[in-house]
């Protein structure tokens, strides 16, 4: 951890109106972040570049899955770049406020792409309740407030993690696969909804997936995800 990240949450605090990346001091119509940060991102612009993107992995990685349908995301995602100090700003610095406004981003992609869409629930991936004691919230339910602010269907917490796993950052293909094998569980009892799944980041998408298969069993009909951001190759 740099000292900048270190010190980051407490110079917010003191000087709430610099940019939580660079610093910079925002402008009265900017929050959080500065139009050149956000600028910065790498975002999808094209239609379907993201999820031709994402199902392309995913039929790489689970050449036989047929539990994801569709998929959307905002951002490519590069190690050491501008969106990894969002993300991490978000996940570990306690600015969930910046999770809603960037799902409210991700929600104007999926309205944008998916406009005849019916979502029945908008589902975050679960965090373990000793992992979300340590964090204070669930940055995906973060952002799925923001996507149903735009979309309109409800957030509904449906699956829970049952495992506390260790993060998939750093593991293989196959690493990531046994560590989040059976990690999920769904309590409800779901009727061919359509749902729409949503976390920050995805890389292989074997987290998703398995919870995904986790809701399919449950009686879920179609599943969505959208994610933040994708994991550039």
């Amino acid at each position: 951890m740099t000292l900048e990240t270190l010190f980051r949450p407490l110079l917010h605090l003191v000087y709430p109106n610099v940019c939580i990346i660079c610093q910079s001091p925002l402008t009265p119509d900017e929050t959080y972040i500065c139009s050149n940060c956000q600028n910065e991102f790498d975002a999808f612009l094209l239609p379907n570049e993201s999820t031709t993107d994402m199902l392309t992995s995913l039929q790489n990685c689970f050449p036989n899955q047929t539990v994801i349908s569709d998929a959307l995301s905002l951002y490519r995602f590069y190690k050491q770049g501008k969106l990894q100090s969002l993300i991490h700003a978000i996940k570990y610095d306690g600015f969930s406020r910046i999770a809603v406004e960037q799902g409210r981003r991700l929600g104007e992609v999926i309205l944008r792409e998916r406009p005849n869409a019916k979502f029945d629930f908008i589902v975050p991936m679960p965090l373990h309740k000793l992992r979300k004691i340590e964090r204070g919230y669930n940055q995906a339910e973060r952002l799925a407030t923001g996507v149903s602010e735009i979309v309109g269907a409800p957030v509904k917490e449906l699956a829970q993690r049952t495992r506390y796993t260790s993060t998939q950052t750093g593991f293989s293909l196959e690493g990531r696969k046994r560590n989040i094998k059976h990690a999920f569980q769904c309590s409800s009892k779901l009727n061919g909804e359509h749902l729409l799944l949503i976390d920050d980041v995805f890389t292989t998408g074997s987290t998703m997936l398995e919870c995904a298969k986790t809701l399919k069993e449950s009686g879920a009909g179609k599943i969505t995800i959208a994610t933040l951001a994708v994991t550039a190759s």
